[in-house]
C-alpha cells in the first residue's frame, strides 16, 4: 500500500482517457481471471471487491466490520457486476461496473484533494499514477533541512542551476526573457497552500506576482536574467522556502523538474548511495529518509528498514 493525494477530478479524468483506462481494465481482468476462461467467478472477483474500499472511513483508514456484513456486502457487489445474473462477470460487465463505481467514488470525494492509503494494484492507485505521469509530478517527503543541505552542496546545486538555466534558455543567448522564465516562476509554487495543493488565484493577481518575481531575479533591471542572477535569486527563494517549512517532514506535490524535486532526489541519493532497499516501498523509503534526516543520522538501507519497523510498531 502507499499514501497518495487524490481527488474526484483525478478519477474522472483517468476514466475519460479511454485508452489508458481500457489498458488498466484489460490488465486487471486478465490478472483476476486465474483460470483464463474469460469470465470472473465470485472467488476470482473477491480481491477486486475488497480493493473498492466501500467499507472505509477517513480517506483510507479501514474500520472494523462484522464478518457477516462483509459477506453480504461483497455478495451484493458481485451481483452489481454480474449484469446478466449468470454467476460470472465478463470483461464488458467488469469495465462498465468498475466505471460506475469509480464515478460514484469521485462524486463522493468531491474536488478537494485528500490523502488516501491505496492498494498498489487498485484502480485508485492507477488513477493517481496516471495523473502523476500526465502532470509530471510526484509526491515527496521534504523538510527545510533537505533544501538547505542541497544548496550547501555547491557542486550538485551548481550542476542543477546550469542545467535548468540551459533548459529555460530556448534561444541560447545566455539570458532569460520573461517568457523563458515563466515556467520557472510557476515552479516556485508561491501561490499554494497545504503543502502542494494549489489554490485558485485571480489571473490578474498571477500576472502581478510573476512580474514581481521576475524583477527580483533581474537584479540590474535590464529586462533579462543572466546565469548569476538566476543562481543567486533561486538560492534566496529556496532558502526562504526552507525557513518557512521548518524542519519537520511534510508531504508535498512537486513538479518533476523543479528544484524542490531535485533536492528530494539529492537527499535520496545521499541516504541510499547506490543501494536502495528493495524490501521497502517507495513511501516507506521517503518517510525513513525524512525521519533519519530529522534525527541527524544516516547510515545504510538496513537503518531505514529498522526505522520503518519501529514506526509500524
Amino acid at each position: 500500500m502507499s499514501v497518495e493525494i487524490l481527488d474526484g477530478a483525478t478519477i474522472v479524468n483517468f476514466m475519460e482517457d479511454e485508452e489508458a483506462f481500457n489498458v488498466q481494465i484489460c490488465d486487471r481482468f486478465a490478472h483476476l481471471d486465474s483460470d483464463h476462461d474469460g469470465r470472473l467467478s465470485y472467488g476470482e472477483m473477491l480481491k477486486e471487491l475488497q480493493c473498492l474500499r466501500v467499507l472505509e472511513t477517513h480517506f483510507g483508514v479501514d474500520v472494523e466490520t462484522d464478518p457477516d456484513e462483509l459477506v453480504r456486502v461483497y455478495d451484493s457487489l458481485f451481483v452489481q457486476f454480474d449484469h446478466d445474473l449468470n454467476g460470472t462477470v465478463d470483461l464488458e460487465e467488469f469495465k462498465s461496473e468498475t466505471k460506475q463505481m469509480m464515478l460514484a467514488m469521485a462524486n463522493g470525494m468531491g474536488f478537494l484533494p485528500v490523502q488516501m492509503v491505496l492498494e498498489e494494484d487498485s484502480f485508485l492507485k492507477k488513477a493517481a499514477e496516471w495523473e502523476s505521469a500526465k502532470l509530471k509530478m510526484s509526491v515527496e517527503i521534504l523538510d527545510g533541512a533537505t533544501i538547505v543541505n542541497f544548496m550547501e552542496d555547491e557542486e550538485a546545486f551548481n550542476v542543477q542551476i546550469r542545467d535548468r538555466f540551459a533548459h529555460l534558455d530556448t534561444d541560447h543567448d545566455g539570458r532569460l526573457s520573461y517568457g523563458e522564465m515563466l515556467k520557472e516562476l510557476q515552479c516556485l509554487r508561491v501561490l499554494e497552500t497545504h503543502f502542494g495543493v494549489d489554490v485558485e488565484t485571480d489571473p490578474d493577481e498571477l500576472v502581478r506576482v510573476y512580474d514581481s518575481l521576475f524583477v527580483q531575479f533581474d537584479h540590474d533591471l535590464n529586462g533579462t536574467v543572466d546565469l548569476e542572477e538566476f543562481k543567486s535569486e533561486t538560492k534566496q527563494m529556496m532558502l526562504a522556502m526552507a525557513n518557512g517549512m521548518g524542519f519537520l517532514p511534510v508531504q508535498m506535490v512537486l513538479e518533476e523538474d523543479s528544484f524542490l524535486k531535485k533536492a528530494a532526489e539529492w537527499e535520496s541519493a545521499k541516504l541510499f548511495p547506490g543501494e536502495e532497499d528493495a524490501s521497502l516501498t517507495s513511501e516507506e523509503q521517503r518517510w525513513s529518509h525524512a525521519l533519519l534526516h530529522h534525527i541527524g543520522y544516516c547510515h545504510s538501507g538496513h537503518d531505514h528498514l529498522a526505522i520503518v519497523n519501529i514506526a509500524k510498531g
